[in-house]
């Protein structure tokens, strides 16, 4: 399970992860080549800088030169920081971009293993990609600007002496602050994405449902509940404020303290007459300008245990495989034909869990109706899975017309298909663009309508304010489940399948709403292969072949009649019918 992954192999999972995506490289390069300019016009600008903090003013050309220099060089920065704000955006938009591309093909199992959290993580934390670059070009700029001003400081006469024994105790401090840091960065940020993603799953999902909270008066428990999601999360935000604050707290005094050794050690060294006081100053202000160079080299360190806490969960999103879609044959108007069969298949979502079909051999006969009947938790909706092959079987195979399914284009096999859920999912979007989902192509107001017309929902669309126009709010929330039902399988009708999964499409709906489906459905069935879950006493006896599940396998297979006959399950299913009926 991916929010099970260990730390193992994270290095090469977030290293992966800008391989599959084109990187903005040239504008990185920009950055790197106006920072080196950048630490060139600072060092050429601090022998001014010194005679100024001095007092020295009356040198009007060093004040010109200082002017103009410290000028420059805040241009140049200016200039440096365009192409790292464009390559952040660029970065976040094309990954979020491959995530969201990745993630619609991942396997059913890791999309419901993560649920709404991949939310978060496609939204959230994409966008601290750019950061693991620019700290290797940061780390790259470092090294050329460290070079650069040892090479100025080489140029005083303070190059050597007690001074330098400063930068032993600066490298010292540096690497194991580093390693500190590091070690802890990795853990705050992993922490803070996990309650980041939890926070996000919570409301995505649970203010989704607000008329059932306040019809179940749930208001106090979803308050409390959403409090402590938020409380996870403030808890992992504030630690990671104080350990940026002890980071922030330690640099700024080590500045303070290298000042201060710098005058203790070399004040006197001004008395003897072994330097001038601006000397000092211009070999303070380039320690400090090497301080902030060096710190920013192993801060890369730093800077990967940051990122890869903040990328951990996206990178071993994009480390999961996808669904091997072009494969093998593909389904045709020559080949679209043929008896789905089920030999001997068991199927478990847990590789050492309790099977949730065992064993089941049947056959779905071509252009006929099958309907698969059992009591709740047989294994009805997951048999539908397998039909759709979201999971493969952990035993035994489905067959196409004699060949194995996974064999066969997995694209042009669902193609093929029409799922209609019990509760239809719906886009806040136009009925027309509801209607056309799915559709290879852009569909003509025409075939639409004709679409609408056979689900029997054109007379209630063009009562709606808009028509085919009107939007239907969030899962069609501004319809009636009937009305919803109706649009499902219009979509259904436009993709012309030849085999149709109606997973308990009637249920839940009045009398009238039932009624108006079930014509739907009907217009839908002629000619196509059908399975159908229901519990509908009237299409079991229609049914052409009907499948009982119990048992965690295949109970019985046949007619009504001979399913009767053989299912005990079946059996009292029927009772239960009668027995409803007559109360």
């Amino acid at each position: 399970m991916m929010k099970q992954r260990s730390n193992k192999g994270m290095w090469k999972r977030t290293v992966s992860l800008y391989f599959k995506f084109r990187v903005p490289i040239l504008l990185y390069i920009l950055e790197f080549v106006l920072g080196v300019v950048n630490t060139k016009v600072a060092l050429l600008y601090v022998p001014y800088l010194s005679k100024m903090q001095l007092g020295n003013i009356e040198d009007t050309s060093a004040a010109w030169s200082y002017l103009g220099l410290a000028t420059l060089s805040a241009a140049v920065g200016f200039l440096a920081a365009v192409p790292t704000f464009y390559a952040s955006s660029l970065v976040s938009k094309r990954l979020q971009g491959k995530l969201l591309g990745h993630a619609v093909r991942l396997p059913m199992r890791v999309v419901e293993e993560n649920g709404s959290e991949m939310v978060s993580w496609i939204i959230q934390d994409s966008t601290y990609a750019n950061g693991l670059i620019s700290a290797v070009v940061g780390f790259i700029t470092g090294i050329v600007s460290t070079v650069m001003t040892m090479n100025s400081l080489s140029g005083l006469s303070v190059y050597v002496g007690y001074l330098w024994y400063l930068l032993i105790f600066i490298v010292a401090y540096i690497l194991f602050s580093t390693w500190f840091s590091g070690k802890m960065m990795f853990l705050r940020q992993r922490r803070e994405s996990r309650a980041r993603a939890e926070l996000t799953a919570y409301l995505a999902e649970h203010l989704s449902f607000y008329m059932q909270i306040k019809q179940l008066h749930s208001r106090a428990e979803e308050s409390k509940r959403g409090k402590s999601a938020i409380e996870t999360f403030y808890k992992a935000d504030i630690y990671q404020a104080l350990l940026t604050l002890y980071n922030n707290f330690v640099s700024g005094s080590l500045t303070n303290i290298i000042s201060l050794l710098i005058f203790i050690i070399g004040v006197p060294m001004v008395r003897d007459g072994r330097m001038t006081m601006e000397e000092l100053v211009t070999f303070q202000n380039l320690i400090l300008m090497a301080y902030q160079q060096l710190s920013g080299m192993p801060q890369i360190y730093v800077d990967f245990m940051y990122y890869n806490g903040q990328l951990f969960y996206i990178s071993s999103l994009m480390y999961e495989k996808e669904e091997l879609i072009t494969r093998g044959k593909s389904i045709d108007e020559n080949n679209a034909r043929g008896d789905i069969v089920f030999e001997d298949v068991s199927f478990s979502y847990c590789e050492d869990g309790e099977p949730v079909i065992a064993n089941a051999s049947f056959t779905i006969p071509q252009g006929k109706l099958t309907v698969i009947v059992g009591e709740n938790g047989s294994g009805k909706t997951t048999l539908f899975k397998l039909l759709e092959r979201f999971y493969t079987p952990s035993r035994g195979r489905i067959l196409f017309g004699g060949e194995p399914a996974e064999d066969i284009d997995l694209d042009s096999w669902r193609k093929n298909i029409a799922y209609v859920l019990q509760e239809p999912r719906l886009f806040n979007a136009t009925v027309r663009e509801n209607i056309a989902y799915g559709f290879d192509g852009q569909p003509s107001d025409s075939e639409i309508t004709a679409a609408a017309k056979t689900a029997f929902a054109d007379e209630f669309i063009s009562r709606l304010p808009g028509g085919y126009d009107y939007e239907i709010g969030d899962n069609g929330s501004k319809l009636s489940g009937g009305q919803r039902q109706r649009l499902a399988i219009a979509r259904a009708v436009l993709t012309e399948p030849n085999y149709l999964l109606l997973d308990e499409a009637t249920c839940n709906l009045d009398a009238a709403s039932e009624l108006a489906v079930n014509n739907a459905l009907l217009s839908l069935m002629e000619g196509r292969t059908t399975v159908m879950i229901t519990h509908d006493m009237r299409l079991l006896e229609r049914a052409d072949n009907v499948v009982v599940l119990g048992g965690g396998g295949v109970e019985a297979a046949g007619t009504f009649e001979e399913a009767a006959e053989k299912s005990q399950t079946l059996r009292r299913l029927i009772e239960a019918s009668r027995e409803t009926k007559t109360a």
